[in-house]
């Protein structure tokens, strides 16, 4: 029996905040082709068609999605990706998300409980401290719409944790 762990980033390196200590941001604006769009229906089939060829009935699979900001693929993306891999017998499937929170709604938060995603969402728990570098495009504080989307998730029961960068503002306030 066999595990395995498949990272996929369905946005590449788009993403609707501008966090000023964002390293993938930079490493995007290297690249001869900043970003590769959203990632298409085509490439998701192929993608899954090899990891199926891989697995035999009672291995298991964990696929994480991160980003940029991997919701901006779009609750259909993931609900198509879902539906395919629930045609898979005799394996067992979970899943992971790594978000800002920013775009996550009540039916986001249905289907991420309805498919047992472990949501791990981008917080820097203290409002200064998240708000003067976890920014939108317009530079403005997130601090607040990433609070109603934890409240959302608290709502739906839906499995997360809290990715924290530790800055020295923060480590000055670890209760």
């Amino acid at each position: 029996m066999k595990t395995l762990n498949i990272m996929i980033k369905p946005a590449s390196s788009l993403c609707n905040m501008r966090c000023k200590y964002c390293f993938y941001a930079d490493v995007s604006n290297m690249r001869s082709v900043c970003s590769y769009g959203l990632m298409t229906e085509e490439t998701v089939n192929a993608i899954l068609e090899k990891v199926k060829a891989d697995l035999n009935e009672g291995d298991k699979v964990s696929f994480a999605f991160q980003g940029g900001e991997p919701t901006f693929a779009g609750l259909d993306f993931f609900e198509r990706f879902v539906s395919i891999v629930s045609q898979w017998n005799g394996v067992t499937v979970s899943y992971a998300l790594q978000t800002n929170g920013v775009l996550l709604d009540d039916d986001w938060c249905d289907f991420l409980k309805g498919h047992n995603f472990l949501v791990g969402i981008s917080f820097d728990l203290l409002p200064d401290a998240h708000g003067s570098v976890r920014v939108d495009e317009k530079g403005e504080s997130t601090y607040k719409r990433v609070v109603e989307s934890i409240k959302l998730l608290q709502k739906h029961k839906v499995e997360f944790n809290v990715l924290c960068t530790l800055t020295n503002p923060i480590a000055r306030h670890p209760e």
